[in-house]
């Protein structure tokens, strides 16, 4: 069984800076699978909090070189190696992240892209291995041109993805198409578009699209905190006929044969969960 764990949605900016919700990204577990995706402010302490030891991870995946994404790869990279006493685990990073690009600056310095055994730079198409997880990499269109996402093949369950903020484009079912479930990083409610960003109308549009089991939202801006992300998941829900749900900070999902959702305040194991079609869907 893989669970993915929602150590924190917020994302953007004011978010970040307010920490209305956390921006500590996603962990995706298994037996032997600990890996850290988009580790923004707040991951190494979250998941101290949470009891996720940063040293039991063996994977950190970066999808761009933007300080919500990116300001606790460094240290989670120490965790993983112990120190940086061991060559260990696997750092795969958009390019931008590892050597920058003639819009971003690097996120991850020299010293700490030495550090794990294997170092991956990712970019759309890319394939690789994380112990039982096959990985492939992505097109994404954001301001950082070098931006990607993840879909992960999960034995005995199906595919996940994982979309960072990325505006809609053309070919997007080429990519993202067949996944059961698909994680959008939705920054902004219906009417208030951002290029290079997802507001609820692009998620929409985009689930419409792809078609998958549940869709999860989450990397969430101030405006959409503000509009209500609970309100923002039933519209999307409404739209495309696919349940939708917004995530929580400590939201812990369970992929079986089925989806299940650990409500945040239950983080004592998998009997917490409830199923996704129960009336606590879009509470």
């Amino acid at each position: 069984m893989f669970e993915i764990f929602f150590l924190g949605t917020g994302g953007g900016r004011f978010a970040t800076i307010t920490q209305k919700l956390r921006t500590g990204g996603i962990r995706i577990l298994s037996n032997e699978l600990n890996i850290h995706i988009d580790p923004g402010p707040g991951a190494l302490i979250y998941s101290l909090e949470a009891g996720l030891n940063p040293q039991k991870i063996n994977g950190v995946l970066v999808s761009h070189s933007h300080l919500d994404h990116t300001n606790d790869a460094e240290i989670l990279i120490e965790a993983m190696t112990a120190g940086g006493t061991k060559k260990k685990g696997t750092l795969a990073a958009a390019s931008s992240v590892l050597y920058g690009n003639d819009i971003c600056d690097k996120a991850i310095s020299n010293y700490h892209r030495n550090l794990p055994e294997k170092v991956i730079e990712a970019k759309a198409g890319t394939e690789f291995e994380i112990h039982n997880l096959h990985v492939t990499v992505g097109k994404a269109v954001h301001s950082d041109p070098d931006t990607v996402g993840f879909r992960f093949q999960m034995n005995g369950f199906g595919d996940v993805a994982y979309m960072p903020d990325s505006e809609y484009f053309e070919g997007i079912r080429d990519f993202y198409g067949g996944v059961k479930l698909l994680i959008l990083s939705v920054l902004r409610p219906f009417g208030k578009p951002w290029k290079g960003h997802m507001s609820s109308d692009d998620a929409a549009k985009i689930i419409n699209e792809i078609r998958p089991e549940m869709a999860v939202i989450t990397h969430l801006g101030m405006l959409m905190i503000l509009k209500g992300p609970d309100h923002e998941a039933n519209l999307i829900a409404e739209e495309t006929g696919i349940p939708t749900i917004a995530a929580k900070d400590g939201m812990r999902l369970a992929l079986g044969k089925e989806i299940s959702i650990g409500k945040p305040e239950k983080q004592t194991g998998l009997d917490s969960y409830i199923k996704p079609h129960s009336s606590d869907q879009f509470s």
